[in-house]
């Protein structure tokens, strides 16, 4: 697979001087204006690029339609530039910058004025990045911005908190050091050049981020803020529904007391791959199953030739799926079963990389060097090959259309996305750089293809039974490292190129026909379209996104499809089958832009398809056919039978909160079966079983069909006769129940023990409400608004228990209930639900000390998340899809809770939490001990019985 749109970056070496808003020394001076930011002929929204007087540049966006702020400053500084002895002090100095400022000192000012109003709010530290980022009901946007600005400008550093946070990145280090990807990365840092940025340890712990004698970490924070925080590096965007000129007032007053340090972006000299690192392989033992191979190139760099993208080219062939390809031959083979092309590791002003993935099967392990070849041959297959334009031609059609419809995203992810590309791209092309391709450039090209070459790679092989001689010491991963033999590199550089490897056809899905059509009526939900036959078919005309794009959704309920865990996985194995089976047909879609997906659910299959409506009919009869006529081969089977146990098994492995969080969802549902349960029943299916069940599973079906976009009622009409006939569908109406949450009984304690290997105790104590009522939906959710900020600011801030906690509101199916979970290497299971159970005891009294007016400002920020516009056509039609499955035909459900918080006071908030959370609850525990504290269990513990511990109500739960 490639992502075509992966974003190319760009610095302008003249940006500063040629396209600066700063103003002239001169004052009074009419500043210079910049040419107009290009948008999409879809965006309605008004931008404006502008530069403060302390050299920070901003960019604003005005949209009325917008009902939430949302707010983003990128720093070009990330842990790249960590002094050496300092290993992770660019992270830990991010989590700093939260804990209270000269002007807001309260620690937990920031994240409670967000929780009040509706919002959300984080960071990330990259290699040369870090971004922080907000979203929060408009009305809030001017007094939040003057709390976020306040982070650059006056940050407290407060030493007592210095000391606290230690602890924290501690146990963020801790708790994802079983993690696969961190470990891996680890891994292949080790078999990089030593004196590249990229080979850093950058999270940090408590050994790097120690005090030393004459050395405190407080006085290298403040050193690193001050040399690195500079508001000439930094970028800032910021997106509400207010007009331009008052959004660049708000900017100007805030942000412009930000200090300019006059500092230079970083400039990394050391490559990421010398001569001494190339040509070798890395072997890296997995905790996980895994059977990954890759390859990293490393490259000159591309940043400047964005608007080209010479790499592009051979990017998206080398990961293409369709017929010819590198994945399609392997999966002839049996060797393989999945593969990607994306941008590697480094990817700065001095050099880029190139990384290939493959994802192995069992016989693909045998054959890791055949494997290679195969590569190397695809390679020297484009190295001889001219440029071909009308390839390049459609990469840059796919990239026009992409651009051209763009629908909007939520605001946080939009700011977050334009602060980066704020420090890349020429402000003019800000928001249509990653889709830039303006003409082909083949010399660059082509000398770019031949430096992929077996002289010039580092292979890597991801598996749990690789040999190793070596330890990385902060993941303390096995590895080893070799050099690759001179007459491997002379095979992969001569041998003769395969037959079956060829460059792609014309993309067939690209679609020529982007009228939107008209709705002669205006509908503002779906309908239902009577049918003679049984199968419900929804449908709405929907063109106001202003995009040729349509959602259909298609449920296949089956009584037989989840009655036992042996048959949630054969309709699981039917599902990804049909999936494999079209995989090299409906790879060319995907590029054009029509995404397919056909997944199991808890009453059958699901197929969803979205994307050009024009091509979308094709695509859909494809898909139906090999619903009816699956190939099941004896190797297909055997490859997805194996990649199913490699993904049950490696869930046992996720870190703990995640198992236990899983472990609730999974409990509380009726017929959801455990993974240990699938894996037992997984060890004695067999091709024969999969056609046997294909076959029952399409004799008794209750079949749903929506469809919302540019596609109009006739047309829906022609799609569901056409399944009806295809399927052979019976007239007979056939009701699949959705399964039912299991109520627990009131003053009870539920808990379930999970055995895992990790050294931290985890554990959530999950409380459910007594009905599903949108009224107790209401009250659980803005509970879970006013709680988590308190939760988080005692039990991580000031006790610094751990990295992963939250306390939220989690409903199941409707039934709405309260979560409170840790993850903890500092203290035991059972002192995690102490800890827990006092703060829900003390957490009364703030309840009932909160003023109103207070509560008022949870309410509407609630009714605000509650009530937020949807950004895209793909969110409404999953919105209402969701509706459909729930069988509300009013499409209501988000307006009806608001409807409901709106109707809370005080007083009844406050005898709910006393009634479900302290008097009277129903709760349920799921808990991992750790090895760190296996001799600390609870002495209350009771097997979960069906019997004993849980009612199952006729009604619906």
């Amino acid at each position: 697979m490639y992502t075509f749109l992966k974003p190319f970056i760009f610095v302008p070496a003249l940006l500063s001087s040629a396209c600066s808003l700063t103003s002239s020394p001169l004052k009074n001076t009419q500043q210079m204006e910049l040419p107009p930011i290009i948008q999409s002929q879809n965006d309605n929204r008004k931008y404006q690029v502008f530069t403060l007087d302390n050299e920070l540049q901003a960019l604003i966006i005005s949209d009325p339609d917008s009902d939430k702020a949302a707010a983003s400053l990128d720093v070009f500084i990330g842990s790249a530039s960590d002094p050496e002895d300092r290993a992770g002090l660019a992270h830990f100095l991010e989590h700093m910058l939260f804990l209270g400022t000269e002007k807001y000192p309260d620690p937990d000012e920031y994240q409670t004025f967000i929780a009040q109003h509706g919002g959300s709010r984080n960071a990330f530290t990259a290699k040369e990045h870090t971004n922080y980022f907000f979203d929060i009901e408009n009305a809030s946007l001017e007094p939040m911005l003057d709390r976020f600005s306040q982070f650059f400008t006056a940050p407290l550093f407060n030493p007592e908190f210095v000391e606290r946070e230690k602890n924290a990145v501690h146990s963020e280090y801790l708790g994802k050091i079983k993690t696969e990807n961190r470990r891996f990365y680890a891994a292949m840092q080790q078999a990089f050049n030593p004196k590249s940025p990229y080979a850093k340890f950058s999270v940090g712990n408590l050994t790097t981020l120690a005090d030393r004698p004459q050395q405190a970490i407080r006085d290298d924070l403040l050193r690193f803020y001050k040399q690195h925080y500079s508001a000439n590096l930094m970028r800032l965007v910021v997106l509400a529904n207010e007009p331009l000129p008052v959004l660049k007032k708000w900017v100007t007053t805030k942000f412009s007391a930000i200090p300019n340090h006059h500092s230079n972006k970083a400039i990394f000299t050391e490559p990421l791959l010398n001569a001494e690192q190339m040509a070798h392989k890395i072997n890296i033992k997995s905790l996980q199953e895994k059977r990954e191979l890759t390859f990293t190139f490393p490259l000159p760099e591309v940043q400047s030739h964005y608007r080209t993208k010479p790499s592009a080219y051979f990017q998206s062939l080398l990961g293409h799926e369709g017929e010819g390809s590198i994945l399609a031959l392997l999966k002839e083979k049996g060797w393989a079963d999945e593969m990607s092309a994306s941008t590697g590791f480094s990817n700065n002003a001095q050099e880029s990389s190139l990384y290939l993935g493959i994802n192995l099967t069992h016989a693909g392990l045998q054959h890791v060097d055949d494997i290679s070849d195969i590569v190397f041959q695809y390679i020297r297959l484009l190295q001889q090959s001219e440029m071909q334009q009308w390839l390049y031609q459609e990469q840059q059609k796919q990239a026009q259309l992409k651009f051209r419809y763009q629908e909007k995203r939520d605001a946080s992810h939009t700011v977050t996305g334009l602060a980066r590309n704020l420090q890349y791209y020429a402000p003019q092309d800000v928001l249509r750089g990653a889709y830039l391709m303006e003409h082909s450039e083949p010399e660059l090209t082509q000398s770019l293809l031949q430096l992929l070459s077996p002289e010039r790679v580092l292979i890597a092989l991801n598996n749990q039974d690789v040999s190793t001689n070596q330890t990385e010491k902060n993941y303390h991963v096995d590895y080893a490292i070799m050099p690759i033999p001179s007459e491997q590199i002379a095979r992969w550089s001569n041998s003769a190129i395969n037959p079956a490897l060829k460059l792609p056809l014309p993309n067939p899905f690209i679609p020529d026909q982007l009228q939107l059509k008209k709705a002669t009526t205006e509908v503002t939900r779906p309908q239902l379209i009577p049918q003679s036959y049984g199968m419900q078919v929804w449908h709405q005309l929907d063109t106001s996104f202003n995009v040729p794009r349509s959602n259909l959704f298609l449920a296949l309920h089956s009584p037989i499809a989840n009655k036992s865990p042996r048959d949630a996985l054969l309709s699981s194995l039917l599902a990804s089958i049909i999936t494999k089976q079209l995989n090299s047909y409906a790879y060319p879609a995907r590029l054009a832009g029509l995404q397919y997906s056909i997944y199991a659910t808890e009453r059958g299959l699901s197929l969803s398809l979205s994307g050009y409506d024009q091509k979308q009919p094709i695509l859909l009869e494809r898909i139906i056919a090999a619903l009816k006529n699956p190939e099941i081969t004896e190797q297909r089977f055997s490859i997805l039978k194996n990649r199913y146990q490699q993904s049950l098994s490696n869930a046992q492995k996720q870190q703990p909160f995640q198992q236990i969080l899983a472990d609730i969802k999974r409990t509380l549902v009726e017929n959801h079966w455990t993974n240990e349960q699938k894996l037992a029943a997984l060890s004695t299916l067999s091709k024969q079983d999969l056609q046997e069940f294909s076959a029952r599973f399409l004799q008794q079906l209750q079949p749903t069909l929506f469809i919302q976009g540019n596609t109009d009622a006739q047309e829906t009409q022609q799609i569901a006769d056409f399944i009806h006939t295809q399927l052979a569908l019976s007239t007979k109406v056939i009701k699949v129940p959705a399964a039912r949450v299991i109520q627990l009984k009131e003053s009870s304690l539920n808990a379930h023990h999970l055995p895992i290997d990790n050294q931290d105790a985890a554990l959530a104590l999950y409380f459910q409400a007594p009905d599903k009522s949108i009224a107790a939906q209401a009250k659980m959710q803005l509970l879970g608004r006013i709680i988590a900020s308190a939760f988080f600011a005692d039990l991580r801030t000031r006790q610094q228990l751990g990295y992963n906690l939250g306390a939220a509101a989690l409903s199941m199916k409707d039934v709405p209930g309260l979560i409170f979970i840790l993850q903890s290497p500092v203290i035991s299971a059972p002192e995690i639900e102490s800890r827990i159970k006092t703060f829900i005891i003390s957490f009364l009294q703030d309840l009932e000390n909160l003023p109103t007016e207070e509560l008022e400002t949870y309410k509407a920020g609630l009714i605000t998340r509650l009530l937020e516009k949807d950004k895209n056509l793909q969110k409404r039609s999953y919105r209402n899809w969701l509706e459909i499955d729930r069988e509300n035909d009013n499409f209501d459900t988000q307006e009806r809770i608001a409807a409901a918080v709106k109707m809370i006071d005080k007083t009844n908030l406050i005898q709910a939490y006393k009634s479900w959370l302290i008097d009277k609850p129903r709760q349920f525990r799921s808990y991992a001990l750790g090895t760190k504290f296996i001799k600390e269990d609870f002495t209350d513990v009771q097997p979960i019985t069906d019997n004993d511990l849980f009612k199952r109500e006729h009604d619906k739960l």
